[in-house]
């Protein structure tokens, strides 16, 4: 008996230094089965989490292995689980759309919850774009959904969030002008005129650069180039408060606005049927 405890205790410190996570979600239950709380149909509830995972998940096994590569923001397991995809035939177009964006789409409802982080995001997206690199490249030349010039205003110099959102509307198949970061009005504008894009996306991390985005979406008023502005420096009410522009909280807001503006709704449409 003696023994028995003894290898039972070297396993539970094992667990600790291994797997912290486990090891404090079971002394969690050990103490609440203390209090006297019952505890067993807890272990069968079904965590947001989960549900998540489970409604983004591809039902084809191989797809789904893709997925929770993305998710894992494991770039080489992608690029390889991808590749093999491909050399056994299966469509590149059906693998972009089925198995990589349900692993990034899984990754952006997490962090609509708090469940995921920017760092997951970027590492998720590194693995989502070398998959959709290599379907690309057989694909060829596909036709665009639409064209969206994508920025950080001018005096902001974070462009996570503004490479995130440009890397997914690429792969949900739109041009995408990329200007980088601490970009001016005068800039924006210009670049809008020459590339004829449907819409902006406008991206600023810093609470003293957001006037810079509602002076852009007014001036492109008269151009009919509605502005969808995000970033941790602005909320829907701020963006609200001025015309010609639509708020989107992640990255994939910035998709489902972009589907409506270049299917031909306005920038009043977008908001009301958006939110």
């Amino acid at each position: 008996m003696i023994r028995h405890i003894d290898v039972a205790v070297q396993k539970i410190f094992e667990m600790k230094e291994k797997e912290p996570s486990r090891f404090k979600k079971l002394i969690d239950e050990g103490i609440m089965i203390g209090l006297g709380v019952d505890i067993g149909d807890k272990s069968k509830e079904i965590t947001a989490v989960d549900q998540i995972k489970k409604q983004n998940m591809p039902k084809d096994p191989k797809y789904a292995a893709v997925a929770e590569s993305v998710i894992e923001g494991d770039s080489a397991e992608t690029v390889n689980l991808t590749t093999a995809l491909l050399a056994a035939g299966r469509d590149p177009t059906d693998l972009v759309l089925n198995a990589l964006m349900p692993g990034i789409q899984t990754v952006c409802e997490l962090y609509d919850i708090g469940e995921s982080y920017v760092p997951e995001i970027l590492l998720a997206n590194e693995a989502l774009v070398g998959g959709v690199k290599l379907c690309q490249e057989r694909i060829g030349e596909v036709p665009s959904r639409g064209k969206v010039v994508s920025l950080v205003i001018e005096g902001d110099v974070h462009d996570i969030g503004k490479n995130i959102v440009a890397a997914i509307l690429r792969a949900n198949g739109f041009e995408v002008v990329d200007m980088g970061s601490d970009v001016t009005v005068e800039e924006a504008v210009k670049t809008v005129k020459a590339t004829n894009a449907d819409l902006v996306t406008g991206t600023t991390l810093m609470s003293t650069t957001k006037g810079g985005l509602k002076d852009l979406a007014e001036i492109l008023y008269s151009e009919d180039v509605p502005v969808a502005c995000g970033g941790a420096a602005i909320d829907r009410n701020f963006v609200e408060t001025f015309s010609n522009s639509i708020y989107g909280k992640t990255p994939l807001d910035a998709v489902k606005i972009a589907k409506k503006i270049c299917a031909g709704k306005s920038w009043k449409e977008a908001r009301q049927e958006l939110y």
